[in-house]
């Protein structure tokens, strides 16, 4: 008798080890994730010179503490806008951006530009007060020269 209430007792106990205490509705559920938010840049690129908008010339968007990480890359469009994105932690501040022709003389070459952009003086919009900061966004404009090595 004393086997079976011991082997009854274990059996109860892992049952309400299963169960926890999950049966009380009242108590707010357990919030996963991680702080994240949403850096926007956006610009035009023109020629230095002429100041005509100059299309294809990529933006890259990356981590400044290490360069070789690229968050984004875009090209700018036939009037020279571009907008890059980037889902980062909240507490970043400082991206590298790296400015390129790569299509050598097709539209005429022009020199390579790295810069970093700081957002520590922008404020978080539209965030959700939990995992989600919100939004900076910047606006970069950029002339570029171009490359009389040709």
């Amino acid at each position: 008798m004393k086997k079976i209430l011991s082997i009854t007792n274990k059996l109860i106990l892992v049952l309400l080890a299963f169960l926890g205490f999950s049966c009380d509705s009242d108590d707010p559920g357990v919030e996963y994730g991680m702080p994240s938010a949403d850096f926007k840049l956006t610009g035009n690129i023109i020629d230095k010179v002429t100041e005509a908008n100059l299309n294809n010339i990529q933006v890259i968007f990356s981590d400044a503490a290490s360069s070789t990480y690229n968050f984004d890359t875009t090209y700018s469009d036939v009037n020279g806008n571009y907008e890059v994105n980037v889902n980062a932690w909240p507490t970043s501040t400082a991206f590298m951006v790296q400015i390129n022709d790569p299509d050598g003389a097709e539209n005429g070459k022009y020199l390579a530009i790295d810069t970093i952009v700081d957002f520590s003086d922008i404020e978080f919009v539209d965030g959700d007060g939990a995992w989600y900061s919100g939004e900076k966004l910047k606006e970069l404009n950029l002339k570029l020269s171009p490359d009389e090595t040709l």
